[in-house]
């Protein structure tokens, strides 16, 4: 027979590791028992009912759960086929640790009537226990603020993290609580959807893909170094640099011989830490400011940015064989943010929406499908604004964002 035990010869040779399946194992020991007590030509009954059957049967599970622990010994010693705690130790071995779940980063707007300082995170980012100046929307979910900063009077716009790790979605305008009271600070409010959404620790397939990437794509010089250590901090979701190496400023408004790092996510201590390190001592470009010292007592201030977030509004036909009611529709907004998220500078365009679109429709067991899929930056509603299928960023730092209140569905019939 074709995928009969006599066909492979169990061990390792060139191509790996061979071993008998479950079906070869049964054929195995029931050949064998045939051979040894059936020498008299009279075949052994090993139908399932029977008490041959069912012991040849066990064995051979016993047998075949024997050999899927021998696979994975063998295969943790591969880092594209090992996984679970095998994965971190020999991963460990590449200086790379598996990601920790992510805070969700939400920008506030706080208003104050005089100059006040607010206690944020700042080295303790990443430690969940950690406290700081917080606010909190009316379902209770608190958000603390990333770095401690003085308020200037007017409106300031700072970013905040989630309280926990993993992805939320306030509407617009619902963080408005004050839960640290700082005299001068008169009121906050989330005017944008948040810039990054959180997730929960980087699963085995995430940790492979990340380990691929960082052995395959070697740095050519001390800035793509300091990407690549940039985007392996805890807690870091993105990053992006430009380095202007000529004698005046360019287009992006960075001035001459300047690097300009964009990140989202992550400790700001560590960020200014590492790009010090391979900066090579250029100046650097942002509204995140700290001073490193160096080994000679000298303090260079190092600067980055964090991501701009671009409300983008989407409008579609959602067609479909009857009319679907409100809380469908309303599901469905609510779902799309979920399925649906920019990189820094990248451009939005209406193909990966209606992907997005379409993937939401599912999930929440829909059976219609998206139509005229059109997106804007200035809409207030489906009747105003200028639509278009294709919006590129105008800024590296940009990052388009959406949030279902921004999302505008018309239900119409296939006909």
């Amino acid at each position: 027979m074709a995928n009969s035990y006599t066909d492979i010869i169990e061990g390792v040779d060139e191509n790996g590791l061979n071993l008998y399946s479950y079906n070869q194992v049964l054929e195995y020991l029931q050949d064998s028992l045939t051979s040894i007590y059936a020498q008299d030509g009279e075949p052994i009954n090993f139908d399932s009912e029977t008490q041959d059957g069912q012991f040849t049967n066990i064995l051979a599970q016993l047998f075949s759960d024997n050999r899927e622990l021998v696979r994975e010994i063998y295969n943790s010693f591969d880092p594209d086929n090992c996984s679970g705690s095998v994965q971190d130790s020999r991963y460990a071995l590449n200086y790379i640790e598996r990601k920790a779940g992510t805070f969700t980063e939400q920008q506030i707007d706080i208003v104050a009537n005089q100059a006040v300082t607010l206690q944020g995170l700042d080295d303790n980012y990443n430690d969940v226990a950690a406290t700081a100046y917080s606010v909190s929307d009316n379902s209770g979910q608190l958000w603390f603020l990333k770095t401690t900063t003085t308020l200037s009077v007017g409106t300031n716009t700072l970013l905040f993290r989630s309280q926990n790790y993993g992805a939320y979605t306030p509407t617009i305008g619902t963080i408005t609580n004050q839960d640290t009271i700082v005299n001068g600070v008169v009121s906050v409010n989330n005017s944008v959807p948040p810039t990054t959404l959180g997730e929960n620790q980087e699963t085995d397939a995430e940790f492979k893909i990340r380990r691929t990437r960082s052995t395959t794509t070697h740095g050519q010089n001390n800035l793509d170094a300091m990407l690549s250590n940039i985007l392996n901090l805890q807690g870091v979701t993105d990053a992006y640099y430009h380095n202007n190496a000529t004698g005046s400023q360019d287009s992006t408004g960075t001035a001459a011989n300047t690097v300009w790092v964009i990140v989202e996510g992550g400790a700001s201590p560590d960020i200014w830490a590492t790009i010090y390190q391979y900066s090579c001592g250029k100046a650097t470009r942002g509204s995140q400011t700290g001073n490193m010292i160096s080994l000679s007592g000298e303090t260079f201030p190092v600067s980055y940015d964090t991501a701009n977030p671009v409300n983008l509004s989407i409008k579609f036909d959602y067609e479909t064989k009857s009319l679907v009611g409100d809380d469908f529709l309303t599901a469905l907004k609510e779902e799309i943010p979920k399925n649906l998220s920019f990189k820094l500078n990248e451009t939005a365009e209406t193909s990966k929406i209606t992907e997005a679109i379409r993937l939401s429709v599912s999930s929440i067991g829909g059976n219609g499908y998206p139509l005229n899929v059109s997106i804007s930056t200035n809409a207030t509603s489906a009747d105003d604004g200028d639509w278009y299928s294709l919006i590129e960023s105008t800024s590296l730092k940009n990052k388009f964002v959406v949030s279902a209140s921004k999302i505008y569905i018309e239900n119409t019939l296939i006909s």
